[in-house]
């Protein structure tokens, strides 16, 4: 399936069983021409499945492949974001570009990242009659860092709260994003829902990087 786009990273939650054996098979899959991005990788300080010096530890040495690989950076930061951009600036924004996946928070909390020239995606959470905080955060946002997502099998969008979140559930945020940013229904929403699409497709849809085809035959 050649237009399947694939993201590989070790998850903070399971930040705890990084080894060397787990980042051999990391940069393994890596060099996969399918694979998109390094991701989701970050800071989950909601949960604290691990501890969260072996979460930075871990983060700090995924960004470093990132860099290596020549792949965008797909984030996971839960209550963390500030001390993630510390880590990021420390560590150097990946020239292939981040991706902070599914933001749900406010626009003081998503501009430093713009700045950086960072993308953000949308899943259900826009929807939410609680998230004025992030509707205003993606109406304030450049249409060229726009992205939408499902966070499938979570954050199902209204009205189908309650559901299994699955891809179909994205024209859902899609249409409550056309409305965010103003679209009126029929050729303008259309347009700016393709704009979407297409920034999906330029972080996500490259060609092979030069590491994937320098070690992709030893994936394989």
């Amino acid at each position: 399936m050649p237009r399947i786009r694939i993201a590989v990273g070790c998850h903070p939650h399971n930040a705890k069983d990084y080894d060397e054996s787990l980042e051999a098979e990391l940069l393994r899959r890596l060099a996969d021409p399918r694979v998109a991005a390094l991701g989701e990788v970050g800071l989950d300080y909601h949960y604290d499945f691990s501890p969260r010096p072996v979460q930075i530890e871990v983060f700090r040495r995924q960004i470093e492949i990132a860099h290596e690989t020549g792949l965008p950076l797909a984030l996971h930061l839960r209550e963390a974001h500030e001390e993630a951009f510390q880590i990021m600036n420390e560590e150097g924004f990946p020239e292939a570009g981040v991706l902070l996946h599914c933001f749900n928070l406010d626009w003081d909390t998503l501009k430093p990242w713009l700045d950086k020239g960072c993308y953000a995606a949308f899943g259900g959470s826009l929807t939410f009659k609680k998230s004025d905080d992030t509707r205003e955060a993606a109406r304030r946002m450049p249409l060229d860092r726009i992205l939408t997502e499902t966070d499938a099998p979570y954050m199902t969008p209204e009205p189908m709260r309650g559901m299994e979140c699955g891809p179909d559930h994205v024209i859902f945020t899609a249409a409550r994003l056309a409305e965010v940013l103003g679209c009126a229904p029929g050729p303008e929403q259309i347009d700016t829902l393709y704009k979407v699409y297409d920034n999906a497709l330029s972080l996500l849809d490259r060609e092979p990087t030069a590491w994937q085809r320098e070690h992709g035959e030893v994936a394989r």
